[in-house]
């Protein structure tokens, strides 16, 4: 409390301490990094994890190929592959790339050289698809180096591309990995960019309509602002940048953040309506509010946090911040918002304020209901709770990595189409080690089988995907020196080609020569499908292989797709250890494990309601759905907290049940139903996310916070009734009536 009276006796002190290190904070966000790599959204500690950057460390990257889709004309001749020869020299101008491969290189190793004049620098083109299944478009390839494949300087390339392609009208599309990722972060700014404006909005409309007074409006909309930048701040400080799951953060504390500004504003005006003077209004406010906000801080925190389970950083880093923005907000409202009230006390008139007939007609309605049939409406919800279970069955988890855009985005149709014409641009790896223990070569005439076979049943399974490997080139020159012989030749012949194509297979065979790569792209494909394309793999390779050759599938797209699943056990442990902290919580805090139980059996349920909905409606969990759970829960969790809290101090009062729950309905219930309206409106923004997770995270926050607004006016009190709960040894009257 002497916190508290400083803040009131000291408002403009407070507010210049607010001010500075608002302004620190923003010079900070000017170092504010952007950033999306696949490899963020890897599991720490998980041997697929492990398997793949132990890939990196011995095979060139798989992940920085660009791929330049053009139209070709209907027949190829010597003027078309001109221009994009001199197009090929622009690029090769600039040190951006490894190497570049075009329709140019095929023409090249198609020409008449004799076979000793030959250097097979270009053989790899041969085993590209370069030009489209129908004919009707060609493609560049480019291995960006490691040294622009940042954000940034990605951004540079891209631009580059685009102005040395300008000069030619082929009908460009721009894809790979690298395309991918400096768009997701685009569309990560856009969506900010975008949702903040109406997210504010409401707010605007909401707060008016609750206060009908403009310092009412604007002071939470500052303190939701400010908090944003201080979390960001905080984020550029510590080194953090935004990447596909922090880019949220300033939205979602946006939305969250103002329900504490609703809570101590309403209080207040219950005391600025018994004509008390704003500063004796504001210290009575703070002592009721003060420990009620810290509590419900606490416990959506707690949801929060509770990703730190999950086994990403990036998933870790977006609980903590939010976490931090949840207590940042709740500081603010308790000292931003006090002081500005007393310094702007003059331009208050309560009679304007708190117009709220209509919310209150609904409640008494609610608290009438409550009343006469509480038997009823527990029943009901256990009948609705079991429905919604149900759903729960056909839940699954099978995404994709695309499946995460929305179908009209720009970037999701140019993927589809250049997998439709070249086969895909997701990559993935195959790398076939031997034993030591054993002297043969990777390049042995029984190892060239083996991989042969397996390339052939590679393409039974992706018909329409690359592959290239160390089998494939040497088939290849073998083919161009003597077509008519199979492979493997004998090993005398299998040295000598090996010899010839060195410097075209160091990419594909390790420092060591103990391992060889199969590197693929492929087609976007579900968790499931690539699952069950690695276990016929596995059983291919056990069954063919001899004992001294193993076989590991890794690469970004499998190593994505597996670590999805990791994510989603994580956070739904995470979900539970969270249930269990806030019910102890909750029990501790009034000293009672009934109440324990009955505060949190209303906010389970919209867990449930949202499970099923998720499996009637078929939509798959993929981690950021998982994660509306943990965080649903301990924003659900406030509003049983404000009940409960007033309903506690209502007995204290020694009214009676009946009047104890009428009151908390009537009173607390006011900010629950507004600040549950204003979370959900902002929720039902980011709906319309270029990204299916986030728009699918907004409509399951929505219906999960709507159905805990119900149950914690509804079933809640009905729990009150029938179970009462004894806060004081001088309560007499529990009994219902």
């Amino acid at each position: 409390m002497k916190f508290l009276s400083l803040v009131l006796e000291h408002p403009k002190k407070t507010l210049f301490f607010i001010g500075l290190a608002t302004c620190f904070f923003c010079l900070s966000i000017v170092d504010l990094k952007y950033d999306f790599t696949i490899e963020q959204l890897f599991a720490k500690n998980k041997e697929e994890t492990k398997a793949y950057f132990d890939f990196q460390k011995e095979f060139s990257r798989e992940d920085n190929v660009i791929l330049l889709v053009h139209k070709i004309p209907k027949n190829l001749n010597n003027t078309f592959i001109d221009s994009v020869n001199n197009l090929v020299n622009k690029i090769n101008s600039r040190s951006y790339f490894l190497e570049v491969i075009s329709l140019v290189d095929i023409y090249k190793s198609d020409s008449h050289i004799s076979n000793d004049e030959k250097e097979y620098e270009h053989i790899s083109s041969g085993l590209l698809n370069m030009i489209s299944s129908d004919s009707t478009h060609g493609s560049i390839w480019l291995k960006l180096s490691d040294d622009h494949n940042t954000f940034k300087k990605r951004s540079d390339v891209i631009d580059f591309l685009k102005s040395s392609t300008s000069g030619f009208e082929w009908d460009w599309t721009y894809s790979g990995i690298p395309i991918v990722r400096n768009t997701y972060v685009e569309y990560m700014i856009q969506d900010n960019i975008m949702f903040i404006p109406p997210v504010a909005l409401i707010l605007v409309f909401a707060l008016s309509f609750l206060f009908r007074n403009w310092i009412y409006v604007v002071l939470p909309l500052i303190t939701v602002l400010i908090t944003a930048v201080w979390i960001l701040g905080i984020m550029s400080i510590t080194g953090k940048g935004l990447n596909v799951m922090t880019y949220m953060v300033p939205t979602l504390l946006f939305i969250i953040g103002v329900s504490d500004s609703i809570h101590l504003l309403t209080r207040l005006n219950i005391y600025l309506q018994k004509n008390i003077k704003m500063k004796e209004a504001l210290k009575l406010s703070m002592k009721d509010m003060g420990v009620a906000l810290f509590l419900t801080s606490l416990t959506t925190a707690i949801g929060f946090m509770a990703l730190l389970y999950s086994s990403i950083s990036i998933v870790q880093e977006f609980g903590v911040f939010i976490a931090c923005g949840v207590f940042i907000a709740y500081l603010l409202t308790l000292t931003f918002i006090p002081s500005s009230l007393i310094l702007l006390k003059d331009r208050i008139h309560i009679k304007n304020i708190s117009r709220g007939e209509t919310r209150l007609n609904l409640l008494k309605k609610f608290s009438n209901l409550v009343k006469a049939r509480p038997k009823q409406i527990v029943i009901t919800s256990i009948f609705l709770t079991l429905f919604f279970s149900g759903g729960i069955l056909y839940v699954s988890t099978g995404s994709s990595l695309l499946s995460d855009l929305h179908p009209k985005s720009s970037l999701y149709v140019d993927l589809k189409n250049v997998e439709n014409w070249f086969g895909g641009i997701l990559p993935m790896e195959i790398i076939i080690s031997k034993n030591d223990s054993v002297e043969v070569t990777m390049h042995d005439s029984l190892v060239m089988h083996n991989v042969k076979e397996l390339q052939e049943y590679l393409s039974s399974l992706l018909p329409h995907s690359n592959w290239i490997s160390l089998q494939r080139v040497l088939q290849e020159v073998l083919y161009e020196i003597s077509p008519e012989e199979k492979f493997p030749p004998d090993q005398e012949t299998l040295d000598q080609l090996y010899f010839l194509t060195q410097g075209q297979t160091e990419s594909l065979i390790n420092f060591e020569e103990n391992k060889i790569r199969i590197s693929g792209m492929l087609p976007d494909l579900s968790s499931d499908a690539l699952d069950a394309i690695e276990d016929s793999l596995s059983v291919f390779a056990y069954n063919k292989f001899p004992p001294w050759l193993s076989m590991v599938v890794t690469g970004t797209m499998p190593v994505a797709l597996k670590t999805n699943n990791y994510l989603i056990v994580d956070l739904f442990s995470g979900f539970g250890l969270a249930f269990i902290f806030i019910s102890i919580v909750m029990g501790l805090l009034f000293l009672s494990v009934r109440i324990g139980f009955i505060s949190m059996l209303p906010n389970l349920i919209p867990i449930i309601f949202a499970a099923g909905y998720l499996g009637f409606s078929g939509i798959p969990i993929r981690p950021p759905i998982a994660i509306t759970f943990s965080i649903c829960l301990g924003i659900a969790v406030d509003d049983s907290l404000h009940f409960l809290f007033r309903f506690w101090q209502e007995r204290k009062n020694n009214s009676n049940l009946n009047k104890a729950i009428s009151n908390t309905i009537k009173t607390t219930g006011l900010a629950m139903l507004t600040s549950t309206i204003v979370l959900v409106s902002g929720f039902l923004v980011i709906t319309v996310s270029t990204f299916i997770p986030t728009s699918q995270f907004g409509v399951i926050s929505a219906i999960t916070l709507t159905v805990a607004l119900i149950t914690d006016i509804t079933l809640l009190p009905a729990l009150l009734y029938m179970f009462p709960v004894q806060f004081s040894k001088d309560e007499n009257n529990d009994k219902m009536v």
